[in-house]
């Protein structure tokens, strides 16, 4: 198994590098043999050659940085996503994969157009807390945060839905993206650490089969404890 991991060192915040480290734990308890490319701005990309690509949130600096070294593999980008490759890119990432982003300043950046979504980052307005989400094919929610000034406009199929917390934007629940194999999420945390569900479904699309069955104990416990907690507040009537 392959994975790109794109530019670590700008798209990192929140310790989202634990997606990845989560992720190759599990390949190698189901016997895969794992590499991993952690490529740098600058660094050749042969897009075709991996399995898996992931990118995770970065500041609203960071990300412009990484659409620029990007931009010039959005052609490769979209013929894996047509193909079917898997790819996650989660927080602030997912909006480079849009049509443009129009920063707090007014100015436009071009996208990588994988996918028809707009995005305006809000000057007087940030996005933060935490969320309870449904995905359609799992029993179990997910929860997470979100920390972000985005508001998205156009048409995209969501991965998850909010019941807690905000989603792509304003009076809408649907929250990031899910388009072939790439999925998107404003959910950090890290997502795949939080929710041990979530992350099983994931792998079990890469392997193409059912993971033999593994306990992760402390994820699942942890998992738990968050929802029970965030659903405590959700239900609690305001004062």
């Amino acid at each position: 198994m392959k994975i790109l991991y794109l530019y670590p060192d700008l798209m990192n915040l929140y310790g989202e590098s634990g997606n990845l480290c989560a992720l190759e734990r599990r390949l190698a308890d189901q016997g895969e043999d794992v590499s991993v490319d952690r490529k740098a701005p600058g660094e050749a990309l042969e897009i075709a050659a991996y399995d898996w690509i992931y990118m995770g949130a970065g500041t609203e600096r960071s990300q412009k940085a990484a659409l620029e070294h990007l931009r010039p593999c959005a052609g490769a980008l979209r013929e894996a996503m047509d193909a079917g490759k898997h790819a996650l890119f989660t927080g602030n990432a997912a909006a480079l994969l849009g049509r443009e982003i129009t920063d707090a300043a007014g100015q436009v950046w071009q996208g990588l157009g994988l996918l028809d979504v707009a995005v305006r980052e809000r000057r007087d307005t940030r996005y933060t807390g935490d969320a309870i989400a449904r995905h359609p094919e799992l029993e179990r929610p997910l929860v997470g945060f979100f920390n972000h000034c985005e508001d998205w406009e156009g048409d995209v199929e969501p991965l998850l839905q909010v019941v807690m917390g905000r989603g792509n934007r304003e009076g809408d629940s649907g929250e990031g993206f899910r388009k072939n194999n790439f999925l998107g999420t404003h959910l950090i945390g890290p997502v795949l650490v939080k929710n041990p569900h979530f992350h099983y479904w994931l792998l079990s699309r890469l392997l193409g089969r059912t993971p033999e069955p593994k306990e992760y104990l402390y994820e699942e416990k942890a998992w738990q404890v968050t929802y029970d907690a965030l659903a405590r507040r959700k239900d609690q009537p305001a004062e």
